[in-house]
């Protein structure tokens, strides 16, 4: 009897934080490429470290409760790597490494303000040669020449070929080291996906093995096991880290929609990662209004994840500065997800749209700050993960 009175109790706290509005994703993706969230044009640890605390602090302010912190951008990295050079946006020299454990401040900070962290990957793209050849005199090359033989060229930037499988094992090699050392609370993919139709990888897809494979199947199937391998290494290391990914926002196109589609467009199958278990968490980028079919995307997006895979959207608050969105545009979004069971909350791109000196992203911050994050929220994750101990608990004989 008392293990039934434990587990209803635990039931009992979720049903209500989750009527209350207590429980609710209120994220932020924060830019380092080209230091545009941070650290703008600042080398000064010290100013680095203070800067980035103050975005913190007005974060913690507002009721954010995840921060998800880009610790790679185009084959350069935020941890002391000894496969990827040190990010040029933060050391300001592509020769030099990092003069300070950037993962572990960023991890510590977020933690001391309750604010959960996850580490941004982007695996393939590494940037134009041009901007490669900054990291010629560092003493960790880039993979453009300690991996030449991985990469292609599209479009003046260089890419990790996803159809070799040594790419998927350097990539594996390489997120070890971040996973091992560094206490993310998840580590969320970016761009992980084909560029382009046109990608010129005609090399490896003659390798394939089933001959009789379409280039798009093959593709997918490339992803799939990058994805897959990611996940079984995580979790070998760190069962309780959250492996997600920011997708296309249009996964498959419906109704008379016609934006680019994650599927069919740039062959990432984010529901079949969902379905074979390798997803914890899933933050689609729908970065567009109702005429691009918002609502219709999301409900696809529902059908998707839903159960198995917290599902969060991704909205755009840039778009009130690049496209000439109002502030209350991207606060109906808001409560859109709201709306729509299942759907646990929002992530913000980028950082600078919601904390920057831009008189629209001023009214958007008061308005979270005052208003629609007014009181604290759990992550549903975390919730669950309270709910499961007190269901180890309640199997304790000595509480029985």
């Amino acid at each position: 009897m008392r293990v039934f009175f434990v587990a209803l109790a635990a039931l009992l706290s979720i049903f209500t934080a989750w009527a209350s509005g207590d429980v609710e994703v209120r994220a932020v993706w924060l830019t380092t490429n080209g230091g545009l969230d941070w650290p703008g044009k600042v080398y000064s640890v010290a100013e680095q470290k203070k800067s980035l605390s103050n975005m913190l602090d007005r974060l913690k302010e507002a009721n954010f409760n995840l921060v998800i912190f880009q610790v790679q951008a185009n084959g350069d990295v935020l941890w002391r790597s000894s496969l990827q050079p040190a990010m040029e946006a933060v050391t300001g020299n592509g020769a030099k490494g990092l003069s300070y454990d950037v993962c572990q401040f960023v991890v510590t900070e977020c933690h001391k303000r309750g604010l959960e962290c996850h580490a941004w990957i982007v695996p393939f793209r590494l940037g134009s040669r041009k901007f490669a050849s900054h990291y010629a005199s560092n003493s960790v090359k880039h993979p453009s020449k300690s991996k030449a033989k991985l990469c292609v060229e599209y479009k003046r930037t260089l890419y990790l070929d996803p159809g070799i499988e040594d790419t998927r094992k350097y990539l594996i090699s390489l997120y070890r080291e971040l996973v091992a050392n560094y206490d993310f609370d998840g580590i969320n993919l970016d761009y992980t996906r084909y560029p382009g139709k046109d990608f010129p990888d005609n090399a490896s897809f003659s390798k394939r093995k089933n001959k009789k494979m379409t280039k798009d199947d093959w593709r997918r199937q490339n992803i799939n096991m990058f994805v897959a391998d990611l996940y079984g290494m995580v979790k070998s290391i760190k069962p309780n880290m959250l492996v997600g990914s920011a997708p296309i926002g249009t996964y498959k196109n419906v109704a008379n929609t016609r934006n680019a589609t994650a599927y069919d467009s740039f062959q990432q199958d984010p529901g079949q990662w969902i379905s074979a278990g390798c997803h914890d968490l899933v933050i689609p980028q729908m970065y567009w209004d109702e005429k691009a079919g918002f609502s219709l995307h999301l409900d696809t997006w529902k059908k998707t994840a839903l159960p198995s895979c917290h599902l969060v959207v991704g909205l755009a608050p840039y778009k009130m500065m690049d496209a000439g969105w109002s502030v209350d545009q991207v606060l109906s979004q808001i409560a859109k997800t709201r709306k729509a069971e299942g759907v646990e909350g929002v992530c913000f791109f980028r950082t600078e749209h919601v904390l920057g000196k831009h008189s629209k992203a001023k009214k958007l911050y008061d308005k979270l700050k005052k208003d629609t994050f007014k009181l604290p929220a759990e992550l549903p994750w975390r919730v669950v993960m309270a709910q499961d101990d007190q269901s180890d608990g309640a199997d304790n004989p000595f509480l029985q």
